[in-house]
């Protein structure tokens, strides 16, 4: 397992919320940190009830659950995120 990829994927979620962001670029990044932490949070949280409740069987299923309507966004948003070509910003 490659121990450089979460913080790969964060970096290019920074760089897409910047980008996206435009003047407001800032508090963009600003609640993308938030809500990254609060995900993690999350499911610390419901990981340690479904495995209390279900046992480990129940991981599989419910992140095969949880990969439909998240590959539905990205499909949805990678135009936005990741333009074709770079916008530069001008202050």
């Amino acid at each position: 397992m490659n121990a450089g990829a979460p913080r790969t994927a964060r970096a290019a979620a920074v760089t897409a919320v910047g980008d996206a962001g435009g003047e407001s670029a800032d508090a963009a990044q600003a609640m993308l940190v938030t809500l990254w932490n609060a995900a993690m949070a999350a499911g610390g949280l419901v990981g340690g009830l479904l495995l209390d409740t279900f046992g480990s069987t129940s991981f599989p299923w419910t992140v095969l659950l949880l990969l439909l309507p998240v590959t539905a966004v990205v499909l949805y948003a990678r135009g936005a995120g990741f333009p074709a070509r770079r916008v530069s910003w001008s202050r």
